[in-house]
């Protein structure tokens, strides 16, 4: 894993996990590094590796072995990085951007297991996810041309395993996701929490890449610092 600090003179530790293909680099998750330190954070942004041959050894274990070393910290995770954060424990608050809890209800699990048992590293499988329209309107050129076009059936095997032995999730987290989403399965998301904690984005699978993104920025910084109650209060 790779990652950054930034606004080190912040109140508070965030930890901000990234989601599959962001980059530290890309212009959005910049401009959301911003807004959380315009709420007073110390951001960690961890960005994961693509390719993972395990999924608890090069995603699970670093994050937790990184997590251990604040004393106070909130837990923020888009995508891919929502499902890494549903595995880490002590966290003052623990907010989900369109957790990649399972994959979209066109890809049957059925088939996807089958793909998983082949077990290779070779890039075979079109991602499908590296579009504008599924990302978010402001999503970038480079943004777009960074995404993998194909995965491993390897890589299919350790997410699907990662999403059958995802822990439960917290009572007070907070979800922000769009119905519209085509990179990660909302039904997942609706049977891991009940709607109470879901707040509904308008835009694509990225928040931080929608067109009415300013709308909620407000609402996200309210989940971060004080977890479901604030979110119903504000």
């Amino acid at each position: 894993m790779r990652g950054r600090i930034t606004n080190e003179a912040g109140d508070e530790d965030l930890v901000w996990i990234l989601g599959w293909g962001n980059r530290l680099h890309h212009e959005n998750v910049q401009w959301l590094e911003d807004r959380f330190a315009e709420g007073g954070y110390r951001i960690h942004t961890i960005q994961i590796p693509d390719f993972p041959a395990d999924f608890y050894d090069e995603w699970v274990r670093p994050a937790r072995e990184y997590v251990a070393d604040l004393d106070d910290f909130r837990l923020a995770g888009h995508s891919t990085g929502g499902l890494i954060a549903s595995y880490l424990d002590g966290a003052e608050t623990t907010t989900y951007l369109s957790p990649w809890w399972g994959y979209p209800e066109d890809m049957p699990g059925r088939v996807l297991d089958l793909v998983g048992r082949l077990g290779s590293r070779r890039k075979l499988i079109p991602s499908g996810i590296s579009t504008r329209e599924a990302i978010g309107a402001l999503a970038t050129d480079r943004q777009l041309a960074d995404g993998a076009e194909k995965v491993s059936p390897r890589f299919v095997r350790e997410t699907r395993r990662g999403h059958r032995e995802r822990p439960s999730i917290d009572e007070d987290a907070v979800v922000f996701c769009t119905l519209r989403d085509q990179v990660v399965s909302t039904r997942a998301i609706g049977e891991a929490v009940p709607e109470e904690q879901v707040v509904l984005y308008d835009g694509g699978h990225e928040l931080f890449s929608s067109e009415r993104r300013d709308a909620y920025v407000e609402e996200l910084l309210a989940a971060v610092d004080g977890g479901l109650a604030a979110v119903e209060t504000a």
